[in-house]
């Protein structure tokens, strides 16, 4: 499968083997690595399945769009996941990042239509800056197809579906959990913190766990923290010094969920946890007990299925399905091994 580095944010080309038994050539690269191969490696191609799967569409190109960096283990796991669907439905992936630059970001999916692939895999997490741009790839024939964060209103009908989690829903599973281990007094305080509080992630999410801890009038208070560690370290730490009858904490985010047991480590408080998102810190933290329950988005699925499904798209014109990548599951002690065993390449 041949790789080459291409512009400022690292694009992947991936032309991968058709493996009709599941068998064959890795890519051989780990979520958590963000270094790129640069020599390539000689081309293949495959010819499909009976069915024409892997080979009807005249035009194989899929451009898939990060919004974060790919050594980041979360974008590591989604790159993963499409990695390993392109070479499975031998579709050639343009794998590229704009490093967390939102403006950066629009202006990759402004390019993909100069660039006329047969699909773009986007996250919308802004839609008063991508409405256009995402509008514009559809107008010009590229189906497109969200992950991770969409949205609803205008960009929404320029889209084919959605694959990521169900974040109200998640939201209240945990508040839930919440609730029933921690034994939270009525009209209790959680804690909140999230990168960016005034993106639909977290808003929805926030919702989702305020709506179960209704039921014992409890209130959530966000707190951004952006998305480096130690910024959101140091808010996380000046917070709970500054509120000192916090009764829970329920991290919206993987960067203040991966902190959040170093911050009160800082404070010296020992106070109950549920949270978003995986990381070694987090499977740690449930290990230990520290932290009792957090909610998987199973980024591996929301890279593979986006693939997958337009690929299916393009060979046999099949509508995009929207799934809920999360489920309805929690990780826990009960699963926590298994998740532990599998970290930094599928969760």
């Amino acid at each position: 499968m041949p790789y080459s580095i291409r512009n400022d944010w690292r694009a992947l080309v991936v032309v991968p083997l058709l493996v009709l038994t599941l068998a064959g050539c890795s890519n051989g690269s780990s979520a958590g690595q963000s270094a790129l191969p640069t020599e390539p490696a000689a081309a293949a191609s495959g010819a499909g399945l009976q069915s024409g799967l892997g080979s009807r569409a005249e035009n194989r190109k899929i451009t898939f769009l990060l919004s974060q960096d790919p050594g980041d283990s979360f974008w590591g796991t989604i790159s993963q996941g499409a990695k390993d669907a392109a070479e499975l439905f031998n579709v050639e992936l343009n794998l590229q990042t704009s490093q967390g630059d939102s403006a950066k970001y629009n202006d990759l999916i402004g390019s993909a239509v100069a660039d006329k692939p047969a699909a773009v895999a986007v996250v919308i997490d802004d839609p008063k800056r991508y409405t256009e741009n995402v509008c514009a790839a559809s107008k010009a024939g590229i189906s497109v197809l969200a992950y991770n964060i969409t949205q609803e209103g205008d960009v929404a009908k320029c889209t084919l579906g959605f694959v990521g989690q169900n974040f109200e829903e998640a939201g209240f599973l945990l508040g839930q959990r919440l609730i029933a281990e921690a034994k939270l007094p009525q009209g209790a305080k959680v804690f909140t913190p999230v990168e960016f509080p005034d993106q639909v992630y977290a808003i929805q999410r926030n919702a989702g766990v305020q709506k179960a801890l209704d039921a014992i009038g409890a209130k959530t208070e966000m707190v951004a923290t952006g998305i480096d560690d130690a910024g959101a370290l140091d808010k996380m730490s000046q917070y709970l010094l500054g509120h000192k009858d916090t009764a829970a904490i329920v991290p919206l985010g993987g960067t203040p969920h991966r902190n959040v047991e170093a911050a009160m480590t800082d404070v010296g408080v020992k106070i109950p946890v549920v949270g978003f998102d995986l990381s070694k810190p987090v499977i740690d933290g449930i290990k230990s007990g520290t932290i009792l329950a957090a909610a998987d988005q199973q980024p591996y699925v929301q890279g593979f299925q986006t693939v997958a499904q337009l690929a299916m798209h393009l060979d046999f014109g099949l509508s995009a399905a929207t799934i809920n990548s999360g489920g309805g599951g929690l990780v826990d002690k009960s699963n926590v091994a298994v998740v532990e065993q599998l970290a930094g390449t599928i969760r």
